[in-house]
């Protein structure tokens, strides 16, 4: 139980420090541009592999921003290893997260559902 506990600290510190430096610190402009928020961090049991969903603003060219993602993920990881305590730093793996645009579509079309109809 205590390693599922750990996992489980370990990828909150990952999710909170990481957002912290691809909102505030990130450099490049598409990265800046979008707003970035990590929404997710999963972590592999060894600790190794992080999968990290980024979502954005929605006036964004998602390919563009997901190359810019991996394009600066050497700078996410060496900045997440200057500020976590851990033997190793997990390899970055970004993936757009798209379930609030979801969200917001769903919601729009329940709420143009319920407008009565014009007959």
């Amino acid at each position: 139980m205590t390693g599922k506990r750990r996992l489980a600290r370990l990828q909150e510190d990952i999710q909170r420090e990481l957002a912290s430096i691809v909102e505030f610190e990130s450099r490049d402009p598409v990265v800046r541009n979008a707003f970035p928020t990590v929404m997710d961090v999963n972590l592999s049991i060894d600790g190794r592999h992080a999968k990290v969903y980024v979502g954005a603003g929605t006036e964004i060219d998602s390919d563009a921003f997901l190359k810019a993602l991996k394009r600066d993920q050497g700078f996410y990881r060496s900045e997440l290893a200057s500020r976590l305590a851990t033997r190793h730093t997990p390899e970055l793996q970004f993936i757009i997260d798209v379930t609030v645009e979801r969200s917001l579509r769903l919601e729009r079309l329940l709420r143009d559902d319920d407008e009565p109809q014009a007959e």
